[in-house]
């Protein structure tokens, strides 16, 4: 749906046409994410109802916005997604979703992005989950990782660090790691 005609859908729902959602609309409405088995996401704000693909879990010719509250800033839903994945954008920027939350749509694609560099390169096993990331053993592997800090991907919420073998997530504020590593080759 072309921009113009979002922007005016936004007026119409008593909404502020703010230029993050405008740039999202523009750069990425229309694009389909692959969620999971038959689970996508349409990228954008608002759906026609004859578009090629129509509208699944939203109305077309729609968008829908939830005010703002608690002091975060009004937000507005992507244009179809099923809803239990929380596809918002937020005024300030913020992206809440699968790949955030984040403080730019723009990180969301570049943690998808890492994720699929990594899974391109073999067969992945988890071989590290914890929420004991202040653990020495723990913090040993922050530093031995540091150079591979994923600076585009990562944010003071969830940091992204991509290796050869290795991709290490870490979640500061719940102390939280992930480790993924590419199983050897069988001898």
């Amino acid at each position: 749906m072309p921009t113009m005609q979002v922007e005016r859908l936004i007026r119409d729902a008593g909404g502020t046409p703010h230029a993050v959602w405008l740039d999202f609309q523009e750069r990425f409405g229309g694009y389909i994410e692959v969620v999971g088995p038959d689970d996508f996401a349409i990228w954008g704000l608002a759906r026609a109802a004859d578009a090629k693909l129509p509208p699944t879990w939203s109305e077309p010719n729609r968008v829908h916005i939830s005010p703002g509250y608690d002091g975060f800033p009004e937000a507005i839903a992507c244009a179809d997604a099923n809803p239990v994945h929380q596809y918002e954008l937020r005024a300030d920027g913020w992206f809440a979703g699968i790949g955030g939350p984040c403080p730019s749509f723009d990180m969301k694609v570049e943690r998808h992005g890492v994720m699929h560099e990594f899974y391109s390169r073999g067969v992945v096993h988890e071989t590290l989950v914890t929420r004991q990331s202040d653990a020495p053993e723990h913090q040993r592997l922050l530093q031995d990782m540091a150079q591979w800090l994923v600076v585009e991907a990562s944010s003071d919420g969830a940091q992204f660090f991509l290796a050869p073998r290795r991709l290490l997530r870490f979640y500061p504020r719940v102390r939280q790691m992930i480790l993924l590593e590419i199983a050897s080759p069988a001898a």
